[in-house]
């Protein structure tokens, strides 16, 4: 991989701000529970409600600063796009990519790429990342025009609407058709 690859990968932006506002909400609530319930406390029922407080607190810190690595990344090069969902790797290499298919299911509130090979597809779906599917696109797009091609968005025949599916065609993207 080169210094000109972009890295995609998970983003933890929502858990992080979720993390930071639970402490933000459970610290005083620990604080008063510590100053007011602790010394009224004499069973272990008791106890246990005290000790909502600071599960709370910990809950909060342990969103606020997650420790596992992404388990959703992409690695866009000159050549190919890489994308790792978990342990799984897949490889599209740009010079045998034909169509991108990008849609968004009905139960879903991120979309799905899914990328057409002569060997194959990929689907990934594009969930809580750095970059959005429209990006994702807009760089393959780039990394396809240093090989002469370009991404072309095909449209319908109801009034031209745009379909979703991109289609890999060659020579300069901003030429005009006569």
């Amino acid at each position: 991989m080169s210094w000109r690859d972009t890295y995609i990968k998970q983003s933890f932006r929502t858990r992080r701000a979720a993390g930071g506002l639970l402490v933000f909400i459970a610290l005083p609530i620990t604080l008063i529970w510590l100053r007011f319930g602790l010394p009224l406390a004499w069973e272990f029922d008791d106890l246990l409600f005290v000790l909502g407080g600071p599960g709370l607190l910990l809950t909060g810190l342990w969103a606020a600063f997650p420790q596992a690595s992404p388990q959703i990344r992409m690695i866009i090069g000159d050549e190919i796009v890489k994308i790792y969902v978990g342990q799984a790797e897949h490889i599209v290499k740009l010079c045998d990519l034909q169509q991108i298919t990008k849609t968004r299911p009905l139960t879903s509130k991120s979309d799905r790429l899914a990328f057409e090979t002569a060997d194959g597809s990929v689907v990934f779906d594009v969930i809580q990342l750095t970059h959005e599917a429209d990006d994702i696109l807009n760089l393959i797009s780039i990394r396809l025009e240093g090989q002469g091609r370009h991404l072309h968005q095909v449209r319908t025949d109801v009034l031209g609407a745009p379909s979703g599916i991109w289609t890999v065609a060659q020579g300069n993207p901003f030429e005009r058709d006569a």
